[in-house]
């Protein structure tokens, strides 16, 4: 099938994948996130509409679904030949009738109850989903066959010798640890929209950010050891983590995740699910940063302020919000031989720059993308401040919250790069800006 029969992929769009060896329908599926993000930079298109392009090949893979279809049940929220198998085909007919209903071009003509019956069953048997009381089919490793003595790479054991690794130690002086930790106002920052699923789903649960993040963790070191990320130097380690989460997790928005309008994840639960937004994957960068042996004196979770689209149509009023991880970087040219760099993996993601080569933090990092911080986070300390060594002029002096609390609902801020101007959402949230 080509490519411009996909909804929205217009002839110059496949000409431009067409030079990247991407030639036909078949070829999106091969596409890891990580590469699709990639990709997307070098053709000039939006993550999102190349991984929605290529959702619409997956789901063309089940026999009967055209490109028409494939869009309008993307359109209802399937992504997937995976999700479509688990779909009650009634639900989905009654979503599609809403939509021709709401956009009748979308669908030249409804299709039966029959037809999405036999493409559920059709995806079942792609997903290979097991019958009921049947046993699920068991899907081979993609890593290496262990040892007989070693356990399995797809579980987590308990394994007798765990022991966490040893923090990376060196003096840097009056910029050691003291330093860092004082230099901002510290307050305590409390997350309140994490929700309960079923009966309880609208029931807020409150967490103290620090909470999102764990040193000592079994789960986490097990990962560490398996995939090697600990390496021998802070900096080296940092960029490894940073390379491993940008291929490893794909971006879910919350609502799809997790079925809640806002719920954070902690490191285990994104790690076993491989799926996250933004928040998602900068506390797992986090948190391997620290169970890695990287103090957690040089590790930070950021919300803050970016640039809504820096790589095709910089704007400086028109922000958005965004989480990403900041590390503390070894820089032997800097007076304090210490830095902050961003460390992000959905946003502007550099896993190929050198830690040393990486742009800092102060300067607004990649493109000077990175606006100012409304507030930061480890497992050790939270603050809230306005400036985060920002140059003068970039940011907004003085900003203050009505409550010493999270800027609550959060996902107005974190959930996607700008979906809203940044004055529509301290309207939403009743912030004062002095």
């Amino acid at each position: 099938m080509k490519l411009i029969e996909i909804i929205g992929l217009e002839k110059k769009h496949a000409q431009l994948l067409g030079k990247a060896g991407i030639k036909e329908v078949e070829d999106l599926l091969a596409l890891s996130y990580y590469q699709i993000k990639q990709l997307a930079r070098n053709i000039g298109v939006t993550v999102n509409r190349l991984d929605t392009w290529q959702e619409h090949a997956d789901l063309m893979r089940i026999e009967g679904v055209n490109p028409e279809i494939a869009n309008a049940l993307n359109l209802i929220g399937i992504d997937s030949v995976k999700e479509f198998a688990y779909r009650n085909s009634k639900n989905t007919i009654e979503k599609l009738k809403l939509l021709k209903k709401d956009n009748p071009k979308v669908l030249t003509k409804l299709p039966t109850l029959k037809n999405v019956e036999a493409w559920t069953n059709y995806a079942k048997s792609l997903a290979e989903v097991p019958k009921k009381d049947g046993k699920p089919k068991k899907k081979p490793s993609p890593k290496k066959k262990p040892s007989p003595d070693e356990s399995p790479s797809s579980e987590i054991p308990i394994i007798a010798n765990y022991k966490p690794f040893e923090k990376f130690e060196k003096d840097y002086g009056k910029f050691g640890p003291d330093y860092w930790d004082s230099k901002w106002k510290k307050a305590p920052i409390i997350y309140t929209g994490r929700a309960l699923r079923g009966e309880s789903y609208k029931k807020q649960i409150d967490v103290d950010v620090k909470a999102f993040i764990k040193d000592n963790d079994a789960i986490l070191w097990h990962v560490l050891t398996q995939v090697d990320l600990r390496k021998e130097s802070p900096n080296e380690t940092a960029l490894t983590i940073q390379n491993f989460v940008c291929k490893f997790l794909k971006y879910k928005y919350d609502d799809i995740a997790s079925e809640c309008p806002e719920f954070w994840l902690f490191p285990f639960e994104a790690i076993q699910s491989e799926i996250g937004d933004c928040e998602d994957g900068a506390i797992l960068i986090a948190s391997l940063l620290i169970n890695a042996g990287v103090p957690s004196w040089r590790v930070k979770v950021c919300a803050a302020q970016v640039m809504a689209d820096p790589v095709f149509a910089p704007s400086d009023s028109e922000l958005g919000g965004h989480a990403y991880c900041i590390y503390l970087a070894d820089r032997p040219e800097s007076e304090r031989k210490l830095e902050w760099l961003i460390l992000d993996w959905c946003y502007l993601q550099d896993p190929e720059v050198p830690i040393e080569e990486k742009p800092l933090a102060r300067d607004g990092g990649q493109g000077g993308a990175y606006r100012n911080i409304w507030f930061t986070f480890n497992d050790e300390e939270s603050w809230a401040q306005s400036s985060f060594e920002v140059k003068e002029g970039r940011i907004s002096r003085n900003r203050t919250a009505q409550k010493d609390e999270v800027l609550a609902p959060l996902k107005n801020i974190l959930k996607s790069l700008a979906s809203e101007e940044l004055e529509k959402i301290f309207r939403k949230l009743n912030i004062e800006i002095e």
